[in-house]
């Protein structure tokens, strides 16, 4: 059995994707997207992989925390990520 390439042939999954223009159901055949051009990496996304950790903590500490986090307009995740590497660097 050799190995199936969906990059350039029929890709099952876009059977399930409709997009007719007046709101019926037409049945299409499915439209082959090109590959995305490659693009250069962001050196501060250069590690792949990620560490999960959770966290429990008390309600109103979450609260301050989200409350901080929408000040700033970002994720809660991405604010305490920024505060431990904030405190990971003072401590080199």
């Amino acid at each position: 059995m050799s190995k199936k390439n969906f990059k350039n042939e029929f890709n099952p999954a876009l059977q399930f994707i409709s997009s007719s223009e007046d709101g019926e159901n037409q049945e299409q055949a499915p439209q082959i997207v090109p590959a995305a051009a490659p693009t250069k990496r962001n050196p501060l996304y250069i590690e792949t992989k990620s560490k999960r950790v959770q966290l429990l903590m008390q309600p109103s500490l979450h609260g301050k925390l989200q409350a901080m986090a929408g000040q700033k307009g970002t994720s809660l995740n991405e604010f305490i990520h920024s505060i431990l590497e904030q405190i990971a660097k003072k401590s080199k």
